[in-house]
């Protein structure tokens, strides 16, 4: 194929490319040369010819509408987040009542389940103890969670496969999103697992710092039933 001329040498990817970027570079090309941009007419999908302002004028619509429904979730988890918040801070006062590590658990439990739209809720301390929540510092299901203990921070969306066989077994469980919250003390860790069958219910837009703070306020009431356990 012959090079047009006053193309670049090379290929015809490499004339589109040098093409594209000199009018990139030169945003009023167009307001300069009207008549050309009024002869231009692009394929559109439905087979008809259209002018390239018609395409343009399509392609801003698009956008406009990709970008209202993008706004409409923000302001949808925004909304979530506050009424969020305002059941975490009841919940936090409810532990800090607590007479014991299983009743925290059964707390947590209990609130999570009615009040957080989730489907099975997890408490795990990884200490000697008895009942209730306590595991055993040498649990065997706390390596598949090691790298989130390790790190301190809270993780979201699905579980692992070795994650899911730790706390559920090889049972089948429908698991499709958790929040996996670390929670920690003096010698001891532990885990507040909260998942649900739908995958899209836990994600990272949903405020996991607020979800921290409720760790860490269990880690802090729980640590004193560790401690007297020992």
């Amino acid at each position: 194929m012959n090079t047009p001329l006053g193309a670049p040498a090379g290929t015809d990817t490499d004339f589109e490319k040098a093409v594209a970027d000199y009018l990139l570079a030169r945003p009023d090309f167009f307001d300069r040369h009207p008549a050309l941009l009024a002869g231009l007419e692009v394929p559109h999908a439905s087979g008809r010819a259209v002018s390239l302002i018609e395409r343009q004028v399509s392609a801003l619509r698009e956008e406009n509408r990709a970008l209202k429904a993008r706004f409409n979730e923000l302001v949808a988890i925004a909304r979530d987040n506050g009424e969020l918040g305002r059941r975490l801070r009841r919940l936090a006062l409810t532990i800090m009542q607590c007479g014991s590590a299983a009743d925290v658990a059964t707390t947590l439990e209990t609130a999570l389940l009615a009040d957080f739209n989730a489907d099975c809720v997890l408490v795990r301390v990884y200490a000697a103890g008895e009942g209730g929540p306590f595991a055993g510092s040498d649990a065997p299901e706390r390596a598949a969670f090691a790298e989130v203990l390790a790190s301190g921070r809270p993780a979201c969306g699905r579980l692992k496969r070795a994650q899911h066989e730790a706390l559920f077994g090889t049972a089948d469980e429908d698991v499709g999103s958790a929040v996996v919250l670390p929670l920690a003390g003096a010698g001891w860790d532990g885990l507040l697992v909260i998942a649900a069958r739908d995958a899209r219910r836990f994600h990272p837009d949903l405020g996991l710092d607020l979800l921290s703070h409720l760790g860490e306020v269990a880690g802090l009431v729980i640590g004193p039933w560790v401690l007297a356990a020992a």
